[in-house]
């Protein structure tokens, strides 16, 4: 696509309004000039035949028809300028008087016609005016070249266009300034982001922006805000990603050098290589969690499109995955999913099961229990998840949620970014996360996925049909039933 200027097209449009409206308006303006000035001319045409008229008629009552008309006619030759002639007829048709240039070939127009006309003499087009005497009856015949009609006309017009020049310039200077003016506020904003380093979040700052701009303005620095926010995350969470990496790297460092250095018995040698596998495992945790949490991050930017996604299907691949930990444990896991499909992004929906379901399998203590649900409120999905262990205080509520945040809780398996995970997902489907006291004595966990607007209850709004409650059979190597 060609580039194109604003200024240009703002200055154009400006001008182009203003030139039209000036040279509508002064068509206008010239047009009624002349309709005036045709008024003023035919008007001076009727009083210059009704004063003719008046002084013939008695002239010619006095002195009676002359045959040939020459001593009258030579009367009128420096009384007339030659722009005007005229004929005088008696009630009879017959010429009594013209003037000292008018042709003896007819009336100008038919004698019986009064008011003006149109005519051609001697090969010009005249304006024509005929008038009757009251008392007499002596009909007056006078007439105009166009021609000189048309010339005061024609001065008016140059006159016109002389001065129609004066303000097409003024508009044309008054608009590229003013353009220039208010688009001087857009050149700053151009230089400050020309100008400015690349880390540079700094809101734009110009005095005195037009209104149209301001909210191009907020918005890019409500973007700069989000820049400054997510460059400030990924610094901490760099920051305290590498110090928690310290902690594993060290302690595989550790039992290594036992292996090579200390161990003397096959027994040393077995400890420290279980130590070893036991760092290893904690390290790829980390590296797994920490990976989600990348894949959580770019949900809202990827392009995922949310489906109808089956909660039972999801739960199951979750299981998969934590069944062999939830049976080592003793735990049962109990499953009521009244709503059992959910419009979510399928991989976001299993990280933020698989999370929950892992913290609530890991301090859920033996023999405990494991509820997920699922049901309709209004206009919403409500995800629930309950577990009977030691649960989190509600002074705490707000801190679970922060990264590498264990609650001074010693776990050598968890990282802390569990929670930070859940919420992190529910955010990118604009579902809310709450935390509350279980039923079952520990934490209540609830995602609130507000539903699309013509998603329908399930059963048509009647009594929802209770699905089948799934349970996790507290015997190692159990299926699902």
């Amino acid at each position: 696509m060609s580039s194109w200027s604003l200024r240009y097209r703002v200055a154009a449009i400006a001008f182009f309004v203003c030139t039209a409206t000036l040279l509508a308006g002064g068509v206008a303006m010239h047009r009624a000039d002349q309709i005036s000035d045709r008024n003023v001319l035919d008007a001076r045409l009727v009083t210059l035949a009704r004063t003719v008229l008046a002084f013939a008629e008695h002239e010619i009552e006095e002195e009676g028809f002359i045959e040939g008309l020459s001593d009258v006619v030579r009367q009128t030759e420096s009384s007339l300028d030659a722009r005007y002639h005229y004929k005088i007829w008696s009630v009879e048709g017959r010429l009594l008087h013209q003037s000292h240039k008018a042709r003896q070939d007819g009336p100008l127009q038919p004698i019986a016609q009064r008011g003006f006309g149109e005519a051609v003499v001697d090969g010009e087009e005249v304006r024509t005016y005929t008038h009757a005497a009251e008392r007499t009856g002596m009909v007056i015949q006078i007439a105009e070249r166009q021609r000189d009609r048309e010339a005061a006309a024609g001065i008016t017009t140059g006159y016109f266009l002389s001065f129609l020049a004066i303000p097409l310039l003024l508009i044309f200077v008054s608009t590229w300034w003013f353009v220039n003016q208010a688009l001087r506020s857009v050149e700053g904003y151009a230089s400050q982001l020309r100008e400015r380093h690349a880390l540079d979040l700094s809101e734009l700052k110009v005095a005195n922006p037009p209104i149209e701009l301001k909210p191009m303005v907020d918005s890019v620095n409500g973007l700069f805000a989000r820049f400054r926010s997510a460059l400030s995350s990924e610094r901490e969470f760099t920051a305290i990603a590498a110090h928690e990496m310290r902690t594993p790297l060290a302690g595989l460092r550790a039992h290594a050098q036992l292996a090579t250095a200390v161990a003397s018995s096959p027994q040393e040698l077995s400890a420290c290589l279980r130590g070893l596998m036991s760092g290893i495992d904690q390290a790829s945790y980390l590296l797994d969690q920490l990976l989600d949490l990348a894949r959580v991050d770019s949900l809202a930017v990827a392009g995922h499109v949310a489906v109808d996604v089956d909660l039972h299907k999801v739960f199951q691949d979750v299981m998969s995955e934590l069944g062999p930990v939830a049976a080592d444990g003793r735990v049962t896991v109990v499953t009521r999913f009244d709503a059992a499909r959910l419009p979510a992004v399928e991989l976001g929906l299993h990280m933020l099961m698989h999370n929950l379901l892992d913290n609530a399998i890991r301090f859920t203590p033996a023999g405990g229990r494991i509820e997920v649900g699922s049901a309709r409120i209004d206009e919403a999905v409500v995800l629930t998840f309950d577990d009977s262990g030691p649960g989190i205080p509600a002074s705490q509520h707000a801190a679970a949620f922060q990264r590498f945040n264990r609650l001074g809780r010693i776990d050598p398996h968890g990282v802390g970014l569990g929670l930070s995970i859940v919420q992190a997902v529910a955010l990118a489907h604009h579902a809310v996360v709450r935390l509350r006291q279980s039923s079952l004595g520990g934490l209540r966990v609830e995602i609130t996925f507000l539903a699309p607007c013509g998603n329908a209850p399930e059963n048509d709004g009647k009594k929802p049909t209770k699905s089948p409650v799934l349970t996790f059979a507290e015997r190692p190597g159990a299926m699902w039933k």
